[in-house]
Order: structure tokens, then C-alpha cells, then sequence
């Protein structure tokens, strides 16, 4: 009777940890590879230069600049989208600066509350955010002419 009871609390176990098991799979946390060497003038150039075969597509990137245009393409309780051109510099001398700028997709449900009107967090142009995403590839600007680099977002982080 003794070693029936200690099987079944074993038995017990191992389906009680194989149930923890499939429940954390379902709320993994997600873990990336970053590239930390690529920035916004990069992109662009690779852009400019129709040759991004420099810029990695099996890693994340992290990218910081200033929020431009924002455009918020679906919002639906299925499914969000929204477009933000990505913006960053270098001064050349004491009186130029050469402007580099990306685009960056923000897919999920995740990003609305960065574009709700109502939130606190809700991103303006002007704003500094630090952006980790994946590089997509290159892309035509509105004015169907222009390459520009498109990633899309993982994640944000608000900065100033």
C-alpha cells in the first residue's frame, strides 16, 4: 500500500512538472542574437547604394534616433499597424548635418498603446526612442524614387 501511494505522488510529479513544462512554453520569453554595430547611416547607405549585403537579417538590431512622420496604418481589435520614419545625424563641420533615415514597421497588438491617443506612453515626432528590430530590406519611399530601409520593431524603448 506504502509503494502505491509513493508511485502515484511520483506519477503525480512528472505530470505535474510536465504540465508546468507546456504551460511556461506558451509565455516563453523571446531571446536575440544583436548586432549592436549597425546603425540608422548603415541602413541608409546600404539603401542609397541598392547593396545591403552588410546588414544582417538573422540578427536583431538596435537602432536610436528621433521619431519623424508617424503613421498608423490598421488598428482593429485583431490587428495594428503603424509606420515611423526613423530619424538620425551626423554633424559635418560646424554648420551641416548629413540626415539618415529609416523606416520602421510596428506590427501587433503590443505597439498600440505607443500610438493611442489616450496613453501616456504615446510616441510624437521629436521624441528619442531606442528600437530593437529585424532588417526587412530596402524599400520606395512614398515618392516612389527614393530606397529606404525598412525594420520592422520587436521593441521600444522611450528615451527623451
Amino acid at each position: 500500500m506504502k509503494r502505491f501511494f509513493i508511485g502515484l505522488a511520483c506519477l503525480l510529479l512528472v505530470f505535474g512538472a510536465a504540465q508546468a513544462q507546456t504551460a511556461k512554453s506558451s509565455a516563453v520569453k523571446r531571446i536575440y542574437s544583436v548586432d549592436f554595430s549597425i546603425t540608422i547611416r548603415d541602413l541608409f547607405l546600404a539603401a542609397k547604394t541598392q547593396d545591403d549585403s552588410s546588414i544582417p537579417v538573422d540578427k536583431a538590431i538596435l537602432l536610436d534616433g528621433d521619431i519623424g512622420t508617424i503613421t498608423v496604418h490598421q488598428d482593429t481589435d485583431k490587428n495594428f499597424i503603424a509606420e515611423v520614419e526613423l530619424l538620425n545625424g551626423t554633424w559635418v563641420g560646424e554648420d551641416q548635418v548629413d540626415l539618415y533615415r529609416t523606416y520602421v514597421i510596428f506590427e501587433g497588438l503590443q505597439f498600440r498603446s505607443w500610438f493611442s491617443p489616450q496613453s501616456q506612453t504615446k510616441l510624437k515626432p521629436g521624441q528619442t526612442v531606442l528600437i530593437l528590430g529585424s532588417y526587412e530590406g530596402i524599400g520606395q519611399d512614398y515618392d516612389e524614387k527614393t530606397l529606404v530601409p525598412i525594420v520592422k520593431a520587436l521593441d521600444i524603448r522611450h528615451i527623451y
